[in-house]
């Protein structure tokens, strides 16, 4: 098992020629796609807990270094306000 290495939610880059979408992720959660930076904003909440099937299923992308990773910045979070 290994800890969450980032400091809150971070947006995994899918890109394709017809298309690019971000995957937010946070705490080995998927909170959902968007399809720009901007948008990931919307998705960025408190995860409600572990999900060992999540965490199986993102550990190989999130820590490959073969994706793009954005760490998303926790202080752009319109709702923690």
């Amino acid at each position: 098992m290994v800890c969450w290495p980032w400091q809150g939610a971070v947006a995994l880059k899918e890109q394709h020629p017809e298309m690019t979408q971000y995957h937010i992720i946070q705490n080995w959660l998927w909170l959902g796609a968007v399809n720009s930076l901007e948008e990931a904003t919307t998705l960025i909440r408190t995860p409600a807990g572990f999900d060992h099937d999540g965490y199986k299923i993102l550990c190989k992308p999130l820590l490959s270094g073969n994706y793009e990773i954005t760490e998303l910045d926790p202080a752009n979070d319109q709702r923690a306000s």
